[in-house]
């Protein structure tokens, strides 16, 4: 049976990065833990994989055979010398009791006479008492075991956990570069890049929401509030439908564009929504545009964090801003 689709390489825009990181490998610079972090939907998963797939290549390359026994045993998760640490099946939390496995492995001599590698995706998932029983191995790491901690929101970390891994912020890509990636991909990749916030993985997952199909009607009942047409109390109950951290996202958005646009003019590349996001700006001064912005912004990250809010109130609160009253922030 093949395994070789499961060998990973970096995405192109994190290529510039993985030479980086093999150079030190190279000068045995590389630290004992690595804090990938970035936005969520450009592939840092995908680089670390990479990298523990390509230290436990036995050919010596740049990027990993996908045919000798190492990459075989990687690809099909069955190295002795990889580990990978996530929230299991029904939960978002990362136990203490998975770390302890985790510290188990880090002790252990590698049983290729290599690394031994853990990634750790997300790490944010790490609960509190997780966090501290990670941070021994931290700071007493065994010979060759390197940890790659993946984040999406690094400041949910102990500093702690922080101040031990040598971190590496990874941007957005260049829109021309994701694009190209993304043609042949998707039938609508601008927009649907426009709708992830400039993140390609993203873009594809967002292809298979429902709210992408309906992203008109979705945006309209954002603008009925703004002129008046419609309650917020309505137009939440039929954001609701939604996944409240996906129309986080996507709100914020749209906010963001019809702001550029009432600033500086510049319209949107979606001919769906370009309509929509002109009336949103005509209809809503540029500064309340942005409060209502930092509003969503505020719901996302405590959504991120762990809060369970009423998803329609969570709503309102947000379309209230639009409207010219601000409410209690989201998750008090």
């Amino acid at each position: 049976m093949a395994v070789t689709a499961r060998v990973q390489v970096p995405l192109p825009w994190h290529q510039d990065e993985m030479a980086r990181l093999l150079d030190q490998h190279r000068q045995e610079r590389l630290p004992h833990a690595l804090l990938l972090s970035g936005p969520r939907g450009i592939g840092k998963l995908r680089l670390a994989e990479s990298l523990a797939q390509t230290l436990l290549c036995n050919s010596g390359s740049d990027f990993p055979c996908g045919k000798c026994q190492g990459c075989q045993l990687s690809a099909a998760g069955t190295h002795p010398d990889y580990h990978r640490l996530s929230p299991e099946d029904g939960s978002k939390a990362i136990k203490i009791d998975q770390v302890r496995q985790l510290v188990s492995f880090a002790t252990r001599t590698a049983q290729y006479d290599g690394y031994r590698i853990a990634i750790v995706a997300p790490a944010e998932a790490l609960n509190r008492n997780a966090q501290n029983a990670l941070l021994k191995t931290l700071e007493e790491p065994g010979s060759k075991t390197l940890l790659l901690l993946v984040s999406h929101q690094p400041t949910l970390l102990l500093p702690t956990i922080r101040s031990r891994c040598q971190q590496r912020t990874l941007p957005l890509p260049a829109r021309e570069q994701a694009l190209e990636w993304l043609q042949g991909q998707t039938g609508d990749p601008e927009s649907l890049l426009d709708a992830a916030q400039g993140a390609p993985l993203q873009a594809l997952v967002l292809e298979q929401a429902d709210w992408f199909a309906d992203r008109s009607r979705l945006l309209e009942t954002l603008v009925s509030v703004a002129e008046g047409r419609q309650s917020s109390a309505q137009a939440s109950s039929v954001l609701a439908k939604h996944d409240p951290i996906e129309m986080a996202t996507v709100i914020y958005g749209w906010l963001g564009r019809s702001l550029k646009q009432s600033v500086s003019g510049v319209e949107s590349a979606d001919p769906q929504l370009a309509p929509l996001l002109k009336r949103l700006a005509a209809a809503v001064p540029a500064a309340r545009l942005l409060r209502a912005a930092q509003r969503v912004l505020e719901g996302r990250r405590a959504l991120l964090s762990g809060a369970n809010p009423n998803k329609e109130l969570l709503y309102e609160q947000w379309l209230l801003v639009l409207v010219g009253v601000d409410a209690a922030p989201a998750g008090h």
